[in-house]
């Protein structure tokens, strides 16, 4: 089980600020999320949100939606793979991403977006180590996840490294198959930007 840290921060909308009276909504896993309603053209939200993970195959589907008087309409949507998403303890800056008109569907699931709209919006997303990990433990894991994300398109075996060197103490199972699991999808996701 990962945990999914998202702060919506802002966004940057084209049109007269008077139009627009706007709120997120996150949606991962089936549980959905809403931040409250900000008028303007760059409204700025600063809301946290959380999510536990269990399945790192599929997408953050994050959308604006424009509160109206009889019904809502929606400015724009983005969707974020959940395998994209770095791992760290500490808040960022975030990134802007381009809100987009349609979703594009595969075997009946949401995989991407497409058609870009004029509007952006500025998130931070990030999954973080487990609270319920001894803090030595948790160290070692950050060092670890560090050095994973700091590669460039260097050949790295998670699996050969964890069989070199013992665990500095009794670990968490489920973290480490998870941390493991997690090697790969970092290496092919960087290779995918690159």
């Amino acid at each position: 089980m990962s945990l999914l840290c998202v702060r919506v921060k802002k966004a940057k909308l084209h049109g007269p600020p008077d139009k627009f009276n706007t709120y997120v909504t996150l949606k991962v896993q089936n549980v959905k999320s809403t931040t409250v309603a900000v008028r303007g053209d760059q409204p700025c939200w600063e809301q946290d949100f959380m999510f536990e993970i269990s399945r790192l195959d599929l997408g953050l589907i994050v959308e604006v939606w424009n509160k109206g008087l009889i019904w809502d309409t929606l400015v724009g949507t983005v969707w974020i793979a959940l395998k994209a998403i770095h791992q760290s303890d500490e808040e960022g800056p975030g990134e802007w991403s381009t809100l987009e008109a349609e979703v594009v569907m595969k075997h009946d699931e949401i995989c991407g977006t497409k058609n870009p709209t004029p509007h952006k919006i500025l998130l931070d997303t990030r999954f973080e180590l487990p609270f319920d990990i001894p803090e030595e433990e948790a160290r070692y894991w950050t060092r670890k996840l560090e050095q994973i994300n700091s590669l460039g398109d260097d050949e790295y075996s998670f699996q050969e490294e964890v069989q070199k060197k013992p665990l500095p103490s009794a670990a968490s199972q489920c973290f480490l198959l998870a941390v493991v699991d997690m090697a790969p999808l970092v290496m092919s996701a960087r290779k995918a930007l690159t």
